[in-house]
């Protein structure tokens, strides 16, 4: 008996959502952690030179366990996917010599990128994510709320180099569609251009009741516990108004922190942003608080204990 089997085409690369942000005009970047980033994990020998890299076979297979890709696909189509996407390199074919030799004799291939020269902070974004994606592909993250273990399990966030996490947040009608929590930035503190630091959330009017107490030496549930108030009680449109207040007596602003709750059991991840009296108010009160509650927004940035976010760069949704 005859029985009709149709075999799977094999599954063509594509790309993880987060380096096509890279694509789009960033909302924010913060130069300066960008260069500072770019310098420590690209290390250039000279800003007037350009760097290689080479994406390797062994490379490639781990690269495709990432973007879970057909084990068929080659390493050459794998690379080819990106060079759209970075448009600044110069790809370059060729065989990676005998130490490459596979049990069936035949030589694997090697694919050497060629960097150009930079002095741009989205470029160097994009440059960075392609370091991390060829190099360190083990420490790239895209990450949403779905599930947040991944990418805040304290081993891996203290692991080497520094995770570079691509985080999207969901709208409001988004999040109670699957159940997700709402991307409510809850801003906490901020350095003004007169040089105050000002303390944001207790200027926060969510609600007439008193702010409770915050726990200076309290464990990570009592913190948990603390910043679930402000959770419950939010509003985007009284925590931009905070923002806009402190900012229209103070200046310009230099840094602000916020909380972002990223679970339903109490767990935030705690985000430093760094304008340096670059970019209008409007960007961290209206952009960031209001806007990012009703339409979600999109965080690229390196991973540190808490966990904690430093933010460089964000783009709208």
């Amino acid at each position: 008996m005859e029985t009709n089997t149709q075999m799977a085409a094999p599954a063509y690369p594509t790309l993880p959502a987060g380096l096509n942000w890279l694509q789009d005009a960033a909302l924010f970047t913060d130069d300066g952690l960008i260069e500072r980033f770019y310098d420590a994990i690209a290390n250039p020998e000279n800003r007037q030179k350009s760097v290689g890299l080479t994406f390797s076979d062994e490379t490639s297979t781990a690269l495709k366990g990432k973007l879970g890709v057909d084990a068929s696909v080659t390493t050459e189509k794998l690379a080819a996917l990106v060079m759209p996407l970075f448009g600044f390199i110069k790809p370059t074919l060729k065989l990676a010599g005998e130490a490459g030799v596979d049990h069936e004799n035949h030589k694997a291939s090697s694919t050497t990128i060629e960097l150009e020269t930079i002095d741009n902070p989205q470029r160097q974004l994009k440059q960075l994510a392609l370091y991390y994606l060829f190099n360190q592909a083990q420490r790239l993250n895209f990450a949403d709320l779905h599930d947040i273990t991944p990418w805040t399990d304290p081993a891996w966030v203290a692991g080497v180099p520094r995770a570079l996490t691509f985080l999207s947040l969901p709208g409001a009608a988004e999040a109670n569609h699957q159940g997700l929590p709402e991307t409510r930035l809850i801003p906490t503190a901020a350095e003004f251009e007169n040089g105050k630091i000002i303390q944001l959330y207790k200027t926060l009017a969510f609600t007439d009741e008193e702010l409770p107490a915050y726990p200076e030496r309290g464990s990570q549930e009592e913190r948990a516990k603390y910043w679930n108030w402000f959770d419950t009680k939010f509003s985007a449109t009284k925590a931009m108004i905070a923002v806009e207040n402190a900012a229209s007596v103070n200046g310009k602003i230099r840094w602000i922190d916020y909380r972002l709750p990223i679970s339903h059991s109490g767990a935030t991840l705690h985000l430093h942003v760094c304008p340096a009296e670059k970019y209008d108010t409007g960007i961290f009160a209206y952009n960031f608080i209001k806007r990012g509650f009703k339409h979600g927004i999109r965080l690229v940035g390196s991973m540190k204990s808490e966990p904690d976010m430093n933010v460089l760069a964000v783009f709208d949704r």
